[in-house]
């Protein structure tokens, strides 16, 4: 089995220089195709049929089948759920590690500040806080300017963790938070590790809606926040209230919301989608 996680563009012509059939995850559409790349693309049009393309949400589905009508493909999330949750231990290890009183409130920024992402909007929102509220980011690249403006803020208390990191020190972030926090720009519509790891670590969330179709999944949800993608305003309201009122761990239904599967699944999945196409490009 070839199980490739790479770029969107020629399908087909992977399919016929690789010589075998194969599954292909699209993670997102970035790549602009050229009048060369197109014209080989066409070359390979048939190898399409060799290609079975598993895309993480409906928005890359959409996105991806507009440009590539001819190649077959479903909805399947990359994540996985190993079943490895926090434990108290790892909380309690969190807060020590970063110096969190049990009484103080933490939200965590995970990852590297790539485009996709609204760091302009938590900077204004940081700076209309009107309670004390502890920060943990950690990932790459990262802005140092702008880490440096957060970290004379009145009423943040800055952590950095400069990625990548062992999963060790991951966890012991996520553990110190009383929330994830996911910022995209509207309109963003890729998957995101981050919501996912929140539903797979048991970390409440808070989430800007930029996807349509995520927000109405985490509609309702108990352990979920959500704030319109883009209001600096809203954002720093929702950030308050959480020294009141933080909200639910995510419990295990909170995989189904998502379609997470755990690992077993996912590989027997993977095992019998392959099987299909195989059986298919014999006939």
């Amino acid at each position: 089995m070839v199980i490739l996680s790479a770029s969107e563009a020629l399908h087909g012509l992977a399919a016929v220089l690789g010589g075998t059939p194969h599954l292909r995850f699209v993670h997102e559409l970035v790549t602009t195709e050229d009048r060369p790349a197109r014209w080989l693309g066409q070359l390979a049009l048939r190898g399409e049929e060799r290609v079975v393309a598993l895309y993480p949400t409906t928005a890359v589905r959409d996105q991806t089948t507009a440009a590539f009508p001819h190649l077959p493909g479903e909805v399947r999330a990359f994540a996985v759920d190993d079943g490895r949750r926090l434990t108290q231990a790892e909380r309690d290890g969190g807060r020590t590690a970063f110096a969190i009183p049990d009484d103080a409130t933490a939200v965590c920024v995970v990852g590297g500040w790539w485009p996709y992402k609204d760091i302009a909007v938590i900077d204004a929102a940081l700076a209309r806080l009107t309670t004390p509220l502890h920060v943990l980011v950690c990932g790459t690249p990262l802005d140092d300017a702008v880490l440096a403006r957060w970290h004379r803020l009145p009423q943040v208390r800055l952590h950095t963790v400069p990625g990548p990191v062992a999963d060790e020190i991951l966890r012991l972030v996520y553990g110190a938070a009383d929330a994830a926090f996911v910022a995209r720009h509207a309109g963003v519509g890729k998957e995101s590790g981050l919501v996912m790891d929140a539903a797979r670590l048991g970390v409440p969330l808070l989430v800007s809606d930029h996807d349509p179709d995520l927000t109405a999944r985490l509609a309702g949800q108990p352990w979920v926040r959500s704030f319109p993608a883009g209001d600096a305003g809203a954002l720093a309201e929702t950030l308050d209230k959480l020294s009141a009122e933080v909200p639910a761990r995510p419990g295990p239904s909170a995989r189904a919301v998502l379609d997470l599967s755990p690992a077993a699944e996912q590989a027997a999945f993977l095992t019998t989608t392959y099987a299909r196409l195989l059986k298919e490009c014999r006939r």
